[in-house]
């Protein structure tokens, strides 16, 4: 992994704390770790994505690294969804008193990736015969952003759409993700 400063990680942590994200005594997840190694902005340009279609023994960076698991590149992606923790607010309206606010479940996104049709691209062929099951088969995905770190992505595909034919325009294909579970984070080495 790659090592952050010290001055940097007492810095991020302190403001961590401050804001009441993470409390006192704490350290840092590897999450927070990995967004206090960014300290400037970084473009989407250059990260790659990856699918598996068999599932880690366990949902966390060591199992979505084994070696177990083989991952096929996804090419000519043009834009993959966002993804991260949301959770709805449901509100309780009554009769009489305040108005009561309270989480909902968590979720974590999801939408549509779009890349160029490629017929022969093995990644493209396990995001097809996911959209296809009939038991909404979970699949991973890795993404590789372009300062070597990396994320992980338990997924299932709802939809494999080929796009309208226009003239001088490339065929296209819409995969509809949506992610299943926490997103795991693995620093940049």
């Amino acid at each position: 992994m790659k090592s952050i400063t010290e001055p940097l990680v007492s810095a991020v942590l302190k403001a961590l704390q401050d804001a009441g994200i993470v409390p006192a005594g704490m350290q840092p997840t590897p999450c927070q770790q990995q967004q206090a190694a960014h300290t400037a902005i970084e473009t989407a340009t250059g990260t790659t994505y990856s699918v598996c279609a068999t599932l880690p023994a366990t949902y966390d960076a060591a199992g979505y690294g084994a070696t177990s698991l083989t991952y096929s590149a996804v090419g000519k992606c043009q834009d993959f969804p966002g993804w991260g923790l949301e959770r709805p607010t449901g509100e309780f309206r009554p009769i009489s008193g305040d108005v009561e606010k309270y989480d909902g479940a968590p979720g974590y996104g999801g939408g549509d990736w779009i890349m160029g049709d490629v017929v022969g691209d093995a990644g493209q062929a396990i995001l097809k015969t996911a959209s296809e099951s009939t038991t909404r088969a979970h699949i991973t995905i890795k993404g590789t952003r372009p300062d070597t770190a990396v994320f992980y992505l338990d997924v299932i595909v709802s939809s494999w759409k080929l796009s309208a034919a226009k003239e001088n325009t490339p065929y296209l294909r819409t995969a509809m993700v949506q992610v299943c579970r926490a997103p795991v984070i693995v620093a940049a080495s």
